[in-house]
């Protein structure tokens, strides 16, 4: 049996030294994964410190350059069902109008079949509509019999009454020049265009005076309008635009409601102007007990106030009438014949008919601010949608506090359906609650709602009056007509291309508000013919319609 040797000293401390080597090494890898570990994490923390910095920067930005976020899609709605009380049975288009229950039949036209075989018997006549449009020329040449009498006299006879007022142009064709332009903004070059292609001789000068001269007629019913609207109807709605005329600068009011509108240029957009506006183009200056009202509220000076007389004596009808009055009293200085002006003007307005109760509702600009004023919610709320929210904090008191004004305002519209003194009290009380807030932090917020509650008045006229909008958005889409012809046509030149315009796009609006074709209307009025009724008329008559349902409700 052999035995094993023992291992020698100087063998096994090579070993132990490789083993104490290769646990240093581990050790110093420990702690290399810890300092690695906690670099990690400190960056990790930095990264979601960076993101969401990142994310805050990004949101100021938006809201200091008034950018829209990302576009919330909804999914598509095409492919629902929607649920039905109907017969699942019945033909999915049963529920349209018939298209043949207002079709009036011009030229009956009969067809029989070809190489019709013998002995056939007719069964019927199978119906088959098509709507068409005939247009042609039609030149008219009158022979006017002129008769000698004994006595040497003549006696001639005379143009038909629906030709004797449109000159060598017949009704038909002076109706569509002016339904293309005004209804349909063709400008005047390419409706000489499309004429000529259907054989009319007619130059672009004769369109013009077509268009601009003549129309005493239309801007008579048309200041008729204004007057009755003003005199018979609650509110009225306003707004202005520039307008460019004879190559400068002004501007265009317009006066409304949802019955009729009235446009007037002028080269200001003062509130002398708006009252001369409101008259209709007869002036009158009357300083009555409203004047005194007014001037006392404006602050004119004790010493002028104590040279003027107050009744209902019209002292002027013109400018330079005016002005002689005004020197015969003293008054020369800016300011009082500024004020005094807009006094007379006012006692004017209501000594022809208008009640000083009238509201007038306004986007906020100050020459409107007359009579009982209204102010457009719309409008209102922009001094709030305009502040900057320069951090998360701001932009959320902005955000709660559009919340709880457009939540106010549809219970405005609530109240307007189902009006009650108990709704309107509790309404006036929610005003002073949402605008009585203060936000210490916020100076630009608070501020815009101390606007709010210095217009509480203006604001609030909806309670008083529920039939009244609580928007001015009908003004502006009727002024904005104004705009759209401008960059089409461009500027008017002449005086009575201005006036034309005006009363022409005022007539068409009032006809498609009182629910009367337009061209119809210009037919009727072209031929001499009382097929269409006044539009003041019309207008008093539904305004006392909708007077008598709002009594009734």
């Amino acid at each position: 049996m052999t035995s094993t040797p023992p291992l020698c000293a100087n063998a096994v401390s090579p070993v132990l030294n490789d083993v104490e080597s290769l646990r240093g090494e581990v050790e110093q890898l420990h702690q290399i994964i810890n300092q690695q570990q906690v670099i990690i994490d400190q960056l990790s923390t930095d990264n979601k410190i960076l993101k969401a910095r990142i994310s805050q920067l990004e949101k100021e930005l938006e809201a200091q350059k008034k950018l829209k976020g990302k576009p919330k899609l909804k999914a598509s709605r095409l492919n629902e069902t929607k649920p039905t009380d109907k017969d699942p049975d019945k033909r999915r288009a049963s529920g349209k109008r018939s298209k043949k229950g207002g079709f009036g039949v011009d030229k009956p036209w009969k067809i029989e079949p070809e190489n019709l075989p013998k002995g056939a018997k007719l069964h019927q006549y199978r119906e088959y509509d098509v709507q068409e449009l005939t247009i042609e020329r039609c030149n008219i040449r009158f022979l006017l019999g002129e008769y000698i009498l004994p006595d040497g006299s003549i006696v001639r006879a005379q143009l038909p009454p629906e030709y004797q007022h449109t000159g060598h142009f017949g009704p038909v064709l002076v109706s569509y020049i002016l339904h293309e332009h005004y209804q349909n903004r063709v400008p005047q070059p390419l409706i000489r265009e499309q004429l000529n292609d259907w054989g009319i001789d007619i130059s672009t000068g004769q369109i013009n005076r077509i268009l601009s001269e003549g129309l005493d007629e239309f801007v008579t019913e048309q200041s008729a309008v204004l007057k009755e609207g003003l005199s018979t109807c609650a509110y009225i709605h306003t707004d202005d635009t520039g307008a460019r005329h004879d190559g400068k600068n002004g501007y265009c009011t317009v006066v409304g409601n949802d019955l009729f509108s009235y446009f007037k240029s002028s080269q200001s957009k003062s509130r002398v102007n708006f009252l001369e506006v409101l008259q209709g183009g007869t002036l009158s200056y009357v300083l009555n007990d409203e004047s005194r009202d007014y001037l006392e509220m404006s602050g004119l000076a004790a010493k002028h106030l104590s040279t003027l007389s107050f009744s209902s004596t019209v002292l002027a009808t013109e400018h330079e009438q005016w002005e002689e009055y005004l020197s015969s009293v003293g008054i020369c200085t800016p300011n009082a014949i500024r004020v005094v002006t807009e006094a007379a003007l006012l006692g004017g307005l209501i000594e022809s008919g208008v009640s000083a109760q009238l509201i007038i509702l306004s986007d906020g600009a100050g020459q409107f601010n007359l009579l009982v004023h209204a102010l457009c919610w719309i409008h209102a709320e922009r001094s709030i949608r305009k502040l900057e929210g320069s951090t998360a904090r701001f932009r959320q008191n902005i955000d709660e506090v559009q919340g709880l004004i457009w939540d106010y305002y549809q219970e405005l519209k609530a109240y307007q359906l189902a009006p009650s003194e108990t709704e309107k009290q509790r309404l006036d009380q929610r005003f002073d609650e949402i605008f009585g807030r203060c936000y210490l932090q916020h100076a630009t917020l608070s501020n815009a709602l101390l606007q709010f509650r210095s217009k509480k008045e203006q604001l609030l006229q909806v309670l008083d009056a529920p039939d009244i909008p609580l928007h001015n958005n009908q003004a502006e889409s009727d002024i904005r007509e104004r705009v759209i012809r401008q960059k089409i046509s461009g500027g008017t030149r002449s005086q009575l291309g201005r006036q034309a315009r005006d009363t022409m796009v005022g007539l068409k609006k009032t006809c498609r508000k009182l629910g009367v074709s337009f061209w119809e209307y210009l037919l009727s009025r072209v031929r001499g013919d009382p097929s269409i009724e006044s539009l003041a008329e019309l207008l008093k008559r539904k305004a006392m319609e909708s007077k008598q349902v709002a009594q009734a409700t």
